[in-house]
């Protein structure tokens, strides 16, 4: 059986309407700094995945500009012994159909690698540059600035913006004063001896 007296409810302190709003207010502001931080983070999470896609997308490109490279390198020996048939042709007193033969192929093979982007390296009497250019040794001479490329041992080339190979280079330099004066000591017979 139930028991007819009523239990007593906990007693709730009676709120002003300006309490409530305040309570209101509080709750609100909260529930609005939660949904900020929400967004920020959102934002956060869209702006690395847009930097993302960027990123893949330029390595993308970058490897497609490249993806002949190692080919490339693999073709410019025979296009230096091409370049060496060349000059001992040239020595030569006739011009015979077959140096004019090797001559077509040489252009042909540089037209054809510099529509893939690949391109000789300036050298000789430009400034020594590190970056594209091998010194291999240095030559005393008067007839470029020091520090200039005198000689150029092995062409260098660019394939766009690389260095696809530097170019092994002569590097000039003023010559030492004890070799100035040996060599004019050195008597001058006229080639009477």
């Amino acid at each position: 059986m139930e028991d007819p007296t009523p239990t007593p409810q906990p007693e709730v302190e009676p709120t002003s309407p300006e309490q409530e709003v305040r309570s209101l207010r509080a709750e609100l502001e909260q529930k609005s700094g939660e949904i900020k931080a929400a967004h920020d983070k959102q934002l956060r999470a869209y702006a690395e995945m847009d930097n993302y896609k960027k990123r893949m997308a330029r390595d993308q490109m970058e490897q497609l500009r490249y993806a002949n490279e190692k080919l490339l390198k693999e073709l410019l020996p025979v296009l230096d012994n091409l370049e060496r048939a060349l000059t001992h042709v040239k020595n030569s007193p006739e011009r015979s159909p077959w140096a004019e033969g090797v001559e077509l192929t040489f252009r042909q093979c540089l037209d054809v690698l510099k529509k893939f982007g690949v391109t000789p390296i300036p050298s000789i009497g430009e400034p020594f540059d590190p970056n594209r250019h091998q010194a291999v040794t240095y030559l005393d001479t008067h007839e470029h600035p020091e520090d200039h490329v005198a000689e150029e041992l092995q062409k260098g080339y660019l394939y766009h913006e690389r260095v696809l190979r530097p170019s092994m280079v002569a590097v000039a330099r003023k010559p030492s004063r004890q070799a100035t004066e040996e060599s004019s000591e050195e008597p001058d017979d006229g080639g009477n001896q």
